[in-house]
């Protein structure tokens, strides 16, 4: 779809913002609307195929994007700057949810319910809810897009997806493939530009059943007040500020290494990163320098460069951000363990590079302790035991995802679920299986996306009663 007044916009490369990476349409509000009627009128036939026919054209469309997975990542590194290998994960973590929804179509099945009454039943059915609109980030565009996309459409939606406008690229061309593996016109729109523009218009939308979004607590509010002017279903996964808690009998090669690949994936840049390390004192201080020598050899550079393990902060502001944010703890008296500035070199000039950072004797009340810091800074706290470490961790406004890393099963399972998050991971980091149920509590957000709980957010339950009787009477009006 074309936009009306024909805009476009520039998409740049992050690591180095002189790269013009691609032009996207800059769409309106009339072009929301129109995509938004669109899918509306699609939505009656789209929901009347069977399912076993859209799971075909799922699984086409994953082979279409396995075939070009090293375009496709090329894309995300580029309008997004994360290194290459973290972005073939992300479009071969969309093939493995096209087939895994494609897979699941027999389990959109109802129910047989017998009344009280023997010559009454119902049957319980589960209908589609009908236009969706998910609002996607920046941060894992694909990924994001896949957790919303191909559940939403088995289960007979239509979607409206407004992708960040820092990374429409690869989402639009995805899109692409879905029409040539036959995806009728109008089951799935995609609109491009300014998000306080075209999001209160999509949320808004009449014609609009159900919005899922995911990005920061404050925008999420924003959204949620939006679909309740019109009752809409929402499904928000927002901020987090995520615990890491290491116990005296961990095994602390492994944890270290957790707590690097947790806290500096994608530049710190993901809903599921470390973002608050709490060590039990008898192991901290080895803790400490073991992880601090292996941070300063992580390479940060160009993530289109095969070897580079950390990329670019995504924006500019939004490594200001994190740069206050350790500013703050720095005033407060936290010291500097590594990294705490931007990089030198011809290589880092142009790009909005920021060196992986750890923090110790942090303040608990700094912001890096008690904001979401999404970029690659990490609190580094010393508590006593475990039960102080899961006091602390709790702690916080947040509650999406949390770690404990323990060699004792029963202290990992009994003390775990003590931690108030939506998932806890045990001697493992930033893990997001499309088979299990992902989102938070408290300020996280709610509703959940993967596994096969996300089809309650997908459909209705629709109720059939049946009477069999042929001689009741309901009203006496002979």
């Amino acid at each position: 779809m074309e936009p009306v007044r024909g805009e476009t916009y520039e998409v740049r490369n992050p690591a180095d913002i002189r790269e013009i990476v691609g032009i996207a349409a800059k769409a309106t509000t009339e072009d929301a609307r129109k995509a938004v009627d669109s899918s509306s009128e699609a939505f009656e036939k789209w929901s009347m195929m069977s399912p076993a026919t859209r799971a075909k054209i799922l699984l086409k469309v994953a082979s279409l994007i396995d075939n070009d997975e090293q375009l496709i990542a090329r894309m995300i590194t580029k309008e997004n700057g994360k290194p290459i290998a973290d972005a073939l994960g992300e479009v071969r973590g969309f093939v493995g949810h096209l087939e895994f929804y494609a897979g699941l179509w027999p389990s959109l099945r109802g129910s047989y319910v017998p009344i009280s009454d023997p010559l009454k039943f119902a049957v319980v059915m589960k209908k589609p809810v009908g236009v969706c609109v998910a609002i996607i980030p920046w941060n894992n565009p694909i990924i994001q897009l896949a957790q919303k996309l191909p559940p939403a459409l088995i289960a007979g939606n239509t979607m409206i997806v407004k992708p960040a406008t820092t990374t429409p690229i690869s989402v639009m061309h995805v899109g692409e493939l879905f029409l040539r593996a036959g995806l009728q016109a109008g089951v799935l729109n995609i609109v491009t530009g300014p998000g306080d523009i075209l999001g209160p218009e999509l949320v808004r939308n009449t014609k609009v059943s159900k919005v899922s979004f995911t990005g920061d607590t404050a925008t999420g509010k924003k959204v949620m007040a939006l679909a309740s002017e019109g009752i809409k279903k929402v499904t928000l996964e927002l901020g987090g500020n995520d615990p890491m808690i290491v116990c005296e009998d961990a095994d602390l090669k492994l944890a270290i290494d957790g707590a690097i690949f947790g806290r500096f994936r994608n530049t710190g840049q993901g809903c599921l990163c470390v973002k608050r390390l709490y060590l039990v004192e008898e192991i901290a201080s080895k803790f400490i320098s073991e992880m601090t020598g292996k941070t300063r050899r992580l390479r940060v550079g160009d993530g289109i460069k095969a070897d580079t393990q950390i990329g670019p902060c995504h924006t500019a502001h939004q490594r200001d951000i994190v740069e206050s944010q350790v500013a703050d703890a720095i005033q407060r008296g936290a010291k500097i363990a590594t990294g705490g500035k931007r990089p030198v070199g011809k290589e880092h000039m142009h790009g909005h590079f920021y060196l992986p950072t750890l923090l110790t004797e942090v303040d608990s009340e700094s912001r890096i302790a008690k904001e979401e810091c999404f970029g690659p800074a990490l609190p580094i706290f010393v508590v006593k035991d475990l039960e102080e470490g899961i006091e602390r961790a709790n702690d916080s406004i947040f509650g999406l995802g949390s770690y404990v890393f323990t060699n004792y099963i029963n202290r990992a399972i009994t003390r775990g679920e003590k931690t108030r998050a939506g998932k806890t991971l045990i001697n493992t980091a930033y893990d997001v299986s499309v088979e299990l149920p992902h989102g938070g509590t408290k300020q996280t957000g709610i509703g959940r996306e993967n596994g096969i709980e996300v089809f309650d957010y997908y459909t209705e339950p629709k109720v059939l009663m049946i009477d069999t009787s042929t001689s009741r009477k309901m009203w006496d009006t002979d």
